[in-house]
C-alpha cells in the first residue's frame, strides 16, 4: 500500500473497510469466497458486488436493496454498459483503476436522482478469486445527509 490517504466520512464506510482490512488477514486482498454474507448484513442494502468480466467488462452479482429501490429495478446480471454513456464510463475508469491497481479507491459525487441533488460517498474495494488478480469488486455506497467529519485515513490509490 502506498504512503498516500484516502479520506472516508460516512461512518458505515469506516465500517465497511475496518471489515475489508480484516478479510485481508496480512495478504494484500481478500478472498472474495472466504466472505461470509453474514458478515456483511450491516451493509447489504448499501453494497454492490461487481464481477470482472473478459473485455475489462464489469457486471453486477449482487445489488443492494436500496439501490433497488431509487432506481427501480435491479441490476443483477447487467453489465455497466447498460448505463447512459456518461455514467458508464465514469464507473468503468474508476473501476479498471481499482482492478489494474489492486488497491480501494473512495469517490464522492453529487448528482440529481428524480430531479432531486444529492452527495454520496462509493468506497470500492478489491476482492480475488485466485489469490493474486482482482476478480471482483466490493462496492459500498451512501447518500452524506450531512458533513461528517474526516474520520480516518486509509492507503489510497496513487
Amino acid at each position: 500500500m502506498t504512503d498516500e490517504t484516502l479520506v472516508l466520512r460516512h461512518p458505515k464506510l469506516i465500517g465497511l473497510y475496518a471489515f475489508w482490512l480484516e478479510q485481508c488477514a496480512g495478504a494484500p486482498l481478500p478472498l472474495a469466497s472466504a466472505l461470509n454474507p453474514a458478515e456483511l448484513r450491516p451493509w447489504l442494502g448499501n453494497l454492490l458486488i461487481m464481477d470482472v468480466v473478459r473485455n475489462a467488462d464489469f457486471v453486477y452479482s449482487y445489488y443492494g436493496q436500496s439501490f433497488s429501490d431509487s432506481f427501480g429495478e435491479d441490476r443483477v446480471g447487467q453489465s455497466i454498459a447498460r448505463l447512459p454513456e456518461g455514467q458508464s464510463d465514469i464507473l468503468r475508469a474508476e473501476y479498471d483503476h481499482v482492478r489494474s491497481e489492486a488497491k480501494p479507491v473512495v469517490r464522492v459525487y453529487s448528482a440529481e436522482f428524480d430531479g432531486v441533488p444529492s452527495t454520496w460517498e462509493r468506497l470500492v474495494l478489491p476482492l480475488t478469486e485466485d489469490g493474486e488478480t482482482v476478480g471482483k469488486l466490493l462496492v459500498g455506497a451512501y447518500k452524506l445527509d450531512q458533513p461528517y467529519p474526516v474520520s480516518v485515513s486509509a492507503p489510497s490509490l496513487s
